[in-house]
């Protein structure tokens, strides 16, 4: 091995455009999906290395002042932004590599996403230290180039199936757009499909500015094995051109529009791959449930001699609403008499529709067999109208029971439920709120607790201004005073002379409960 000296080289002026060229070289490569190892693990880093005259310390020097980041990725981004040193991450980088192209026991190891990302990361901030980031986009988009290869870990294509896609959009609103079939395999692709037309420029300049805006910007890169990957070159009015790569499986959004999703918009090709490859599931923007029931009554005195009965004509609706972030229900329950809740919570409704499966939600009714019994001067009926991102608005109707509604709709109203019972009635008409006494400087607290599966409540000291109603305390129990975990469902305040019980002889709470105290009660 080469003797190494004891002080690294400094890295000059003259040398930088040529550290740069190589930061971007071999970040673009570590970025690549589809690359073999053997190209990185390979003599060819080294010999890069070695021209510019990279010391190879095997990372001391770097550990020294980084500790763990020298190896480590997950350290190495905690620390990144305050490296300034270019010959010491210099080091650390042909330092690093050795260790997979010398001792590791596999070097296909480089490719393992902790490893790939360190490098990325590294090569990334020496790119910057040397130049500027080469993969955040500057300047006015002119034109984005995008190559979408579906081609994943799994059975091996048919020469007819489609595995990759080409778009070239001009900010003058020219589209080229071919296809490739997999024909003789990697390497040899047949062109399948070719179009080439014009939008409208307002259009393309749309779809340019939210790409360059996304991409100005630093963004987390997705490394998936078993799947596709996209690469996209971005070209500015002096033209430069700016390169990114990820895996398709990317979910990229400005103001709230997907960008697969606007380009597919705009060229109206509903099946392009893009970033995602269409692969990521449709989402449920909105849902509105409508019930109807009307139900004839007879009264016992008739109400005049026209009218023998009453039509009682009720109606609910429930809205549940991604975009204005709500959960309305409205009960109309006769004329003059509605009542409505609405709960509108940032990231709660879109998180409770980003639980349900779009492509399945609602997808089977049993129905009703044909001898059912139906209620007597009563209908119960029912319209379900749901909104997705991608696919057409659906609308089921039936009648409002269990074989005649959707088999999981007891599910959804379950989550619904629980999502409004959560956030209760408020406070102002709670008599646990309004009844509440202040406790005075000499009072004791008495709370009232009760053990598993007991009816008796009995009185216990507390000390903690922090004990609630419904909290689970540990407490002294029995002649032994053996440990116990009981729920307090009452809490007081009394001076000495007005306790429930003599203060001296009254037994004190020891503390609340800890998951390590539920844990050893089941072991009991």
């Amino acid at each position: 091995m080469q003797q190494m000296s004891k002080e690294r080289r400094c890295i000059t002026v003259a040398d930088m455009k040529q550290v740069y060229d190589f930061a971007v070289k071999w970040c673009d490569k570590f970025r690549d999906q589809k690359i073999n190892y053997i190209e990185l693990v390979g003599h060819y880093m080294a010999d890069d290395c070695d021209a510019l005259g990279f010391m190879m310390d095997c990372g001391n020097a770097f550990e020294q002042l980084y500790g763990k980041a020298v190896h480590d990725y997950e350290e190495l981004d905690k620390i990144i932004d305050v490296v300034t040193d270019i010959s010491l991450l210099c080091s650390a980088i042909y330092s690093r590599w050795r260790y997979f192209n010398h001792w590791a026991y596999t070097g296909e190891e480089i490719l393992e996403f902790k490893n790939r990302s360190w490098f990325i990361l590294a090569l990334s901030r020496l790119a910057m230290l040397a130049g500027e980031n080469p993969f955040i986009f500057k300047g006015t988009p002119q034109k984005i180039r995008i190559v979408s290869n579906g081609i994943g870990y799994g059975p091996c294509p048919k020469p007819t199936d489609e595995v990759e896609q080409h778009i070239t959009i001009n900010s003058d609103g020219r589209v080229w757009f071919s296809s490739y079939a997999f024909g003789e395999g990697f390497g040899k692709y047949e062109k399948s499909q070719t179009k080439n037309y014009k939008i409208e420029k307002a259009v393309a300049e749309n779809v340019l500015t939210k790409i360059a805006t996304y991409f100005s910007d630093e963004y987390d890169e997705i490394f998936a094995t078993d799947i596709g990957s996209w690469e996209m070159e971005i070209t500015n009015t002096e033209g430069k051109a700016y390169k990114f790569r990820g895996s398709l499986c990317a979910n990229f959004e400005v103001d709230g529009v997907d960008l697969s999703d606007l380009i597919r918009d705009s060229l109206q090709i509903d099946d392009l791959y893009v970033f995602d490859g269409r692969f990521r599931p449709d989402k449920v923007n909105r849902i509105t449930v409508d019930y109807h029931r009307v139900t004839i009554i007879k009264p016992k005195q008739p109400i005049s001699e026209e009218t023998e009965n009453v039509t009682w004509d009720y109606t609910e609706q429930l809205i549940v609403d991604r975009e204005l972030e709500i959960i309305e229900h409205t009960q109309n329950i006769g004329t003059g008499c509605i009542v409505s809740r609405k709960y509108k919570v940032e990231g709660g409704v879109e998180g409770l529709l980003d639980d349900l499966d779009a492509d399945y939600l609602f997808d089977n009714v049993e129905g009703n067999p044909s001898d059912i019994i139906n209620t007597p001067n009563e209908t119960t009926k029912y319209t379900i109208t749901i909104d997705f991102n991608k696919n057409p608005q659906r609308v089921i109707q039936g009648t409002f029971d269990k074989n005649g509604l959707p088999d999981d709709f007891a599910d959804f109203a379950e989550t619904v439920f629980n999502f409004m019972r959560f956030y209760g009635f408020g406070e102002i008409l709670d008599p646990s709120v309004y009844e509440r006494v202040k406790r005075r400087k000499n009072d004791y607290i008495f709370c009232s607790v009760t053990f598993d599966e007991g009816c008796k409540s009995y009185y216990y000291l507390a000390d903690d201004d922090s004990i609630e109603v419904g909290d689970s305390v540990l407490v002294p129990a029995g002649k032994d005073n053996h440990t116990s975990i009981v729920e307090v469902l009452n809490i007081e305040y009394f001076s000495e002379k007005d306790a429930p019980l003599p203060v001296g002889k009254t037994k004190h709470i020891i503390r609340k409960c800890t998951d390590d105290d539920f844990d050893q009660q089941k072991e009991v």
